[in-house]
């Protein structure tokens, strides 16, 4: 069996602003996710610093992209990161009325129910671990794990 070719990220850009609910200053990142092939989908990383209770959130874009692939061949997958002391956790959350939810860029934003429990799931999920390896600016996302939550006051 072949070994499939590694996923990694590449650096677009980044913004700051200021979350509405607490006004502390949250930041977006966003780039692509590559193999050897090409783009495989194209991310945003939003959160707001230093405030683990605001779970961060992942939008990904999947789908083909380059000369000549269309917006509606490609869905929109969104994942909450909820940070932790005992280590973070994913989880697959509705996608619709995200930023990254525009026709201009992709087909449909998918909901939960669409994604949990289908190959799209193992695909998102395999894009989340390439970008968290080799985002290095999402190092502020780890961090997140680091600051006590109220939820880490609880035992299991």
């Amino acid at each position: 069996m072949a070994t499939p070719a590694p996923i990694t990220s590449q650096f677009w850009n980044e913004s700051t602003g200021h979350c509405d609910c607490c006004g502390r200053t949250s930041k977006t990142i966003w780039g692509d996710l590559s193999d050897k092939s090409g783009a495989l989908a194209v991310y945003f990383v939003q959160w707001t610093v230093s405030a683990p209770e605001h779970d961060p959130i992942i939008d990904l874009i999947i789908g083909p992209w380059g000369e000549g692939s269309e917006p509606a061949a490609r869905d929109l997958v969104s994942l909450a990161y909820r940070p932790s002391t005992r280590g973070g956790s994913f989880m697959v959350v509705d996608a619709g009325g995200r930023r990254a939810d525009d026709r201009k860029i992709c087909g449909r934003a998918l909901r939960r129910h669409e994604v949990i429990n289908a190959s799209l799931a193992e695909q998102a999920f395999s894009l989340v671990d390439a970008l968290w390896l080799t985002e290095p600016r999402i190092a502020e996302v780890r961090d997140l794990n680091r600051v006590s939550r109220a939820d880490d006051q609880s035992t299991d």
